[in-house]
């Protein structure tokens, strides 16, 4: 005879969330992203990129704002986390990496961060797919801890693909592997503070 057994599951860890920006909107981010040597962003960054530039957060808020309060919802509904009455992007810049270029183990500031995606090398997938090492070329790890254990999970991996928008807490830990192929990869990196209601 089975016997019935009820328990809860306890969602564990910070919430990582991942979704998709679409086309019309990338166009309208693109339009922010200038190599424009007065913005340079290098010494707020971890990052061994040659070019990394601030944004105007302002402009970019408005596009990304939708998904934003998605992730609140969604963070609500999974964790219970209440947030404050607002939201304010208060920093955002954009990452032209290249070949052999990595953005090493950091955290953020902030209450929240997000990494958004807007351009992948063509020739990183096939560089992908020739790879035999564990770690993948020009891929964003999330790392909440570093043991391993069968039944827990301490970090996830992804080969971003354009479009691809993260949100998480500050607190997590992350880095993106250098590669070898010819091209860019862009992406858009920035901090919001949240106005907590008392």
């Amino acid at each position: 005879m089975n016997k019935q057994i009820n328990y809860r599951f306890f969602h564990w860890g910070p919430f990582l969330y991942k979704t998709k920006i679409e086309d019309e909107e990338l166009k309208k981010i693109k339009l922010l992203c200038k190599k424009d040597k007065t913005k340079d962003y290098r010494v707020n960054l971890a990052g061994l990129i040659k070019n990394e530039y601030e944004i105007n957060e302002k402009k970019l808020f408005p596009i990304i704002a939708p998904y934003v309060r998605s992730y609140l919802q969604a963070a609500y509904e999974h964790y219970g986390f209440k947030y404050g009455k607002s939201i304010v992007l208060e920093s955002s810049w954009v990452n032209f990496m290249t070949k052999y270029e990595s953005n090493p183990i950091h955290i953020h500031d902030g209450d929240l961060s997000f990494v958004l995606f807007l351009k992948i090398p063509k020739k990183l997938n096939e560089e992908i797919k020739e790879n035999k090492a564990k770690a993948i070329p020009g891929s964003l790890c999330f790392v909440h801890k570093l043991e391993k254990n069968i039944f827990s999970i301490g970090s996830h991996e992804f080969s971003p693909e354009k479009g691809d928008f993260f949100i998480f807490p500050p607190t997590l830990h992350h880095y993106v592997c250098s590669f070898k192929s010819e091209g860019e990869r862009i992406s858009i990196s920035g901090n919001f503070k949240i106005n907590y209601e008392r």
